[in-house]
């Protein structure tokens, strides 16, 4: 068993930063950050004494720094997109330069250890980076040698650097607690992964991701009743319009809307799922 197991909301990554928010220990030639505030104070009296003990020097990373919370977001932006690839190897440089090329939206690519990179975009609210991974997949893997996961987290819009450090954060401990890497779908999305985590064992990252989803859909006019019959109709857009006595094309600009307000499109059947489970329980 490895300190990640342990920690699920840890972040793993090949360069440390050593901050008051965080324990950093070497774990498999990489490093991990432990939140200080999810420790009782008996595991921060030994992770401690452990850190003084083994840990190695250490490097500033500007957007490790950020992806931890303990600095700004180097970019102003007002939305953004994380994605976790997963490797049983070192990434080729050929490759990484591959997906720079394939993302000209790419904010910043870093390795979180020698089987994880990181992905950090502005997103194209109107493209879907999964369904272009999964058609990609099967040709990078022939062309590289190398088996490739890949998590697909949310478009994230119109929030505060802060907000966004956050979310990416409780999605990367999403990640860790339900190892979203280790799937036997080579391509998973935020809607998947999330509708896991909402029908199974309690989790704390889920729970403060639904609350936040919840806040972005219930200020859209009529989103219960837009997603509602969306569901009943089973995603369904000429009936959908029918039971709303709306023209096709006025149903399209109101999906159009939810997806800039929430990153969730109703038109994908997870990301449908995901919004009519998180108004059921409400």
């Amino acid at each position: 068993m490895n300190l990640s197991d342990l920690f699920p909301n840890a972040i793993m990554s090949e360069e440390g930063s050593a901050t008051s928010e965080f324990v950093v220990l070497p774990e498999d030639d990489a490093f991990i950050h432990i939140p200080k505030a999810s420790l009782t104070d008996r595991e921060k009296f030994l992770l401690s004494h452990f850190s003084e003990a083994h840990l190695r020097e250490v490097t500033d990373n500007t957007w490790l720094s950020f992806f931890q919370g303990d600095s700004a977001l180097p970019l102003s932006l007002s939305e953004g997109q994380m994605i976790l690839i997963g490797h049983q190897r070192s990434m080729p440089s050929e490759l990484l330069d591959f997906f720079k090329d394939l993302f000209p939206n790419l904010l910043t690519l870093a390795s979180l250890g020698k089987q994880q990179t990181l992905l950090l975009l502005s997103p194209d609210l109107g493209s879907s980076v999964d369904t272009s991974l999964s058609q990609l997949l099967v040709t990078l893997e022939s062309d590289f040698g190398l088996a490739l996961s890949f998590y697909v987290g949310k478009a994230w819009p119109a929030l505060t650097e802060r907000d966004l450090a956050t979310y990416w954060r409780l999605e990367y401990g999403l990640c860790q607690q339900y190892h979203a890497l280790d799937q036997e779908e080579p391509v998973i999305s935020f809607a998947r992964l999330m509708l896991r985590a909402m029908t199974g064992e309690t989790s704390e990252s889920a729970g403060a991701l639904r609350e936040q989803l919840l806040e972005t859909i219930l200020p859209v006019k009529d989103s219960r009743d837009l997603i509602t019959v969306l569901w009943q109709e089973q995603g369904n857009l000429v009936q959908t319009a029918q039971r709303l006595f709306i023209h096709r094309n006025s149903l399209q600009y109101r999906l159009d809307k939810f997806y800039q307000a929430t990153g969730l499109n109703l038109k994908v059947l997870d990301d449908l799922a995901l919004a009519y489970l998180i108004i059921l329980q409400d």
